[in-house]
């Protein structure tokens, strides 16, 4: 119960950067098609990149790459695809938490009924 009483003091804050936040949101939205981030696997044999909407918006082969064997190279194209997809979902955070101001949010989550 204290702890729901602490997490609606701290939405105060919140509320008077909204309308802010919720600007600067919509304009980050609109920027992630161009977001970019690489994941790479086999020591750089592939090379994947991804944008912010979790798209696969190139893949590269080195000459090394093995080719001639379609199980490695399907298993380092979806190591280097998921590596991509998990850096470009670290930077998404990031740049989210900076427009929040690092603002808090998972003590909320409980109160939206996703949290513990």
């Amino acid at each position: 119960m204290f702890d729901s009483l602490k997490s609606l003091g701290q939405l105060a804050p919140l509320l008077a950067r909204a309308k802010e936040i919720q600007g600067k949101m919509g304009e980050f939205q609109q920027r992630l098609v161009n977001l970019r981030a690489t994941g790479a696997a086999g020591g750089g044999m592939v090379t994947a990149t991804a944008n912010g909407i979790m798209e696969i918006v190139e893949l590269q082969f080195s000459p090394d790459a093995p080719r001639q064997d379609g199980e490695l190279l399907a298993d380092l194209t979806r190591a280097a695809v998921n590596q991509a997809l998990t850096n470009v979902r670290a930077e998404i955070q990031k740049q989210v938490r900076e427009i929040t101001g690092n603002l808090d949010l998972s003590a909320f989550q409980h109160l939206l009924g996703a949290g513990p």
